[in-house]
């Protein structure tokens, strides 16, 4: 990594760089079933922007469930499972690489002054095969994921350290930038004096974003110039 890297941008993954159809719904529902004979167990859990972490939590302590490590590793496992199997299933749905990525990444890629991770409530297991469908996962050197924390701000000190680990300069939280398309991606910035940039291409709108305290909002990340202009 560049020792001359000054801004870390973080990506948030669904909603923002991809859509999967809704195979992780699917897949968590399948493990919950498999495991515990519990249908649609996601049903009136509060899904955008948490932690894989926290949704499999809320659903074992709705069933009278500690949720302690040793059983939230098994749901964990046996959702990647069933998500290696419904990402590939065609759905009505739509699936794909949302508008804009590859170019805002490739954009980002030719700075030197700007490192990529992921800042993603997924699972780690989760992401490398939601990203490693659409040929995305290599396009990222760190990240921090939803293995082992309920809430989202406690991500972005992780994403902070991997980059550290990596040979990434000391910077200041206003120099990390993260990319989102919920209000808890905006938050998880803000409560570390981060900066936020918005993209409505999930449930949000973008008035949505920017009332919940997005720096920089825009509808796709079709918008690469403009947001490689803002970051730089």
């Amino acid at each position: 990594m560049s020792p001359g890297v000054r801004r870390l941008v973080l990506f948030d993954i669904d909603g923002t760089l991809v859509l999967t159809g809704r195979a992780g719904v699917r897949g968590m529902n399948a493990a919950f079933e498999r495991l515990y004979r519990r249908t649609n167990a996601l049903d009136g859990i509060e899904i955008a922007g948490r932690t894989d972490r926290a949704i499999v939590a809320d659903v074992l302590a709705r069933m009278d469930m500690q949720p302690d490590d040793r059983l939230l590793t098994v749901v964990r496992d046996a959702y990647l499972e069933d998500l290696r199997t419904e990402i590939r299933r065609p759905v009505e749905h739509w699936s794909g690489v949302l508008p804009g990525v590859t170019g805002v990444l490739d954009s980002l890629a030719t700075r030197d002054d700007v490192a990529i991770g992921l800042l993603t409530g997924n699972f780690e297991g989760g992401a490398a095969i939601k990203l490693g469908h659409f040929d995305l996962w290599t396009r990222f050197r760190f990240g921090a994921f939803g293995d082992h924390h309920v809430n989202r701000r406690d991500l972005v000190p992780v994403a902070m350290a991997q980059a550290s680990e990596l040979g990434l300069p000391p910077l200041a939280p206003t120099n990390v930038i993260v990319i989102g398309d919920t209000p808890l991606d905006v938050d998880c910035a803000a409560a570390h004096g981060a900066r936020a940039i918005g993209v409505a291409t999930g449930p949000f709108s973008a008035a949505e974003l920017e009332a919940a305290g997005a720096d920089f909002v825009v509808e796709t990340l079709e918008e690469a110039l403009e947001i490689d202009r803002w970051i730089g």
